[in-house]
């Protein structure tokens, strides 16, 4: 079959070719002699060309997108986007994880992202968890060792966890970066997250992915065509039939292709995460200083979010719907937030499906599982998801190389899991006890991987010694400080008590009242944002590493 121009040809009969990493049967030959000849044929080959066809136009979508695009550049990359679903739109919040995902993996400039989304800066998130309040930071505090005794500073800790390093200072002091010895201007450096404007950070998305050459289409999603256990195109309410050779469903919660087309089994996690609901909303920041962490405070019968935006506070509650009515977590929620305005409801199901790529359909985000957002877990979960697919898509091809595919789906399950069981340990031992719903997480959630490392911290305490072990088969994406430090903060009790001498005490007392000191002088987030905006400010080449 000859195509208009007289010299391409396609044969399904030639022989394989692994082009572009994709190791399929060849498609298209010519026979070219200059320049122009071949430039057509590219040319040609790239609208015939089928290879990605993404599903959602959200914030796992065009993730995914920039992420195949910017590792694959000859990859054709289409995102289908409903006019008519929505988002979700909260505010979210990230760990460093993200920041290394944009500015690293994706390659975009931390001025371009913070011109277009203007997010906020956090050093954490600040637990008003039952036993104290404390600081949950992203560096390695307890990590710390006393010398010459090498004693871990998390045994200092059994009392207090504050000024433990000089972020968790800043975090009490409302400061975000210490002040450069230098000058007035702030000490920069990654340790930090964002908080984050959904509707912000999704339209930034869209242009960004329009500059990459990724194709959007606009339109509902009517029914899917599929054969032998693989799906072949997406047919759309306006009649469009769209092919690909590979899917990836950003769905959201509804996993059209995952769930509902391929009818992968769903893994419920509800017997550690009991929390089914949110009452979500905010207000326009007036006179309130822009906090430097995330807040999670107990509630009733869950917990409450507040993260920080320039000129919006968000507000939700995550509830469990067995211990609480709609309409009382509203009112709680409002007693507490008496500037919120217009609320609305979120029903999610805690868990994930037990397999997140099937065939040639790879699950992201929401669509591949949900848990409650108290680590600011999910554009973690997304970041993670879109490297592990660009790199399997990089070394092993779309859809033929099973092991490749076997193993990237258990890689992406075993994440989930983790995550669950980090959240289950932080209601397995909160120390609130005066609801019903609090006793009964005490008694009650499950552990799973996480049992592992309770018992033995039970046992010895908060000690690295045995880390590589202990995480065994895989590095946590929390590390054993993660961990542990919930366990000093909870006041977990364990058997190695009193392993500092008094000279040791003395000095862990001067360094804390050091790095009190030091976060005293520092900037806030207004002043630290007001440097990063200005155009005279310079973020180094290698900043943010790229770190697979």
């Amino acid at each position: 079959m000859k195509n208009p121009d007289g010299f391409f040809q396609q044969d399904a009969g030639l022989k394989s070719y692994n082009t572009f990493g994709i190791d399929e049967e060849s498609r298209f030959f010519c026979r070219v002699s200059q320049k122009e000849e071949l430039l057509s044929g590219l040319e040609f080959a790239r609208k015939e060309e089928l290879p990605v066809l993404i599903l959602g136009g959200g914030t796992a979508g065009f993730f995914m997108a920039a992420s195949l695009k910017t590792h694959h550049p000859c990859l054709r990359v289409r995102v289908v986007r409903s006019p008519t679903l929505g988002i979700i739109g909260v505010g979210e919040g990230s760990t460093t994880d993200l920041l290394r995902f944009i500015h690293g993996f994706l390659r975009v400039p931390p001025s371009e992202f913070y011109r277009a989304v203007k997010p906020s800066l956090k050093l954490g998130i600040k637990f008003l968890w039952g036993k104290e309040d404390y600081h949950y930071t992203f560096t390695g505090a307890l990590r710390q060792k006393f010398e010459p005794s090498g004693v871990p500073i998390g045994f200092a800790c059994d009392e207090t966890l504050a000024d433990v390093d000089i972020h968790t200072s800043l975090m009490a002091a409302g400061k975000v970066f210490p002040r450069s010895p230098d000058g007035p201007w702030p000490l920069v450096n990654p340790t930090v997250g964002y908080h984050i404007e959904n509707a912000e950070l999704v339209a930034w998305l869209e242009s960004h992915a329009a500059k990459l050459g990724i194709e959007v289409i606009d339109g509902d999603l009517a029914a899917v065509e599929q054969a032998e256990g693989e799906i072949q195109a997406l047919h759309l309410k306006d009649g469009q039939r769209l092919a690909a050779d590979f899917f990836v469903d950003a769905s959201g919660f509804h996993a059209e292709l995952i769930g509902k087309a391929l009818g992968t089994p769903f893994i419920s996690y509800a017997d550690s995460l009991f929390c089914d609901k949110a009452v979500v909303g905010g207000w326009a920041r007036t006179s309130e200083p822009i906090l430097p962490y995330t807040t999670a405070e107990t509630m009733a019968a869950g917990w409450a979010w507040q993260i920080e935006h320039p000129g919006r506070i968000n507000r939700g509650y995550v509830y469990c719907s067995q211990f609480i009515s709609d309409a009382n977590a509203e009112a709680e929620f409002r007693a507490k937030n008496p500037k919120v305005g217009p609320t609305r409801i979120v029903p999610f199901v805690p868990g994930r499906y037990a397999h997140q790529w099937v065939g040639n359909v790879f699950a992201v985000g929401n669509a591949a599982g949900f848990v409650e957002p108290l680590e600011a877990t999910s554009l973690l979960c997304i970041a993670h998801e879109c490297r592990f697919l660009t790199i399997a898509l990089a070394e092993g091809g779309l859809k033929k190389n099973h092991s490749m595919r076997e193993t990237t789906d258990h890689l992406c399950g075993r994440l989930w899991d983790e995550i669950r069981d980090f959240l289950a340990v932080h209601y397995r031992f909160n120390q609130r006890a005066d609801t019903p719903f609090w006793r009964h997480c005490r008694a009650h959630v499950a552990l799973h991987g996480a049992q592992r490392m309770v018992d033995f911290y039970r046992e010895n305490g908060p000690t690295f010694c045995l880390e590589v072990e202990l995480l065994a088969p895989a590095q946590s994406i929390f590390q054993l400080e993660g961990f542990w430090l919930h366990l000093v903060a909870m006041g977990v009790p364990h058997e190695r008590t009193d392993r500092l001498t008094p000279a040791e005490r003395q000095w862990w007392a001067s360094q804390r009242a050091s790095n009190r000191g030091s976060a005293a002088t520092g900037l806030t987030v207004e002043e630290s944002l007001k440097v990063l905006h200005d155009p005279r400010w310079s973020w180094r080449p290698d900043f943010y590493k790229d770190v697979h």
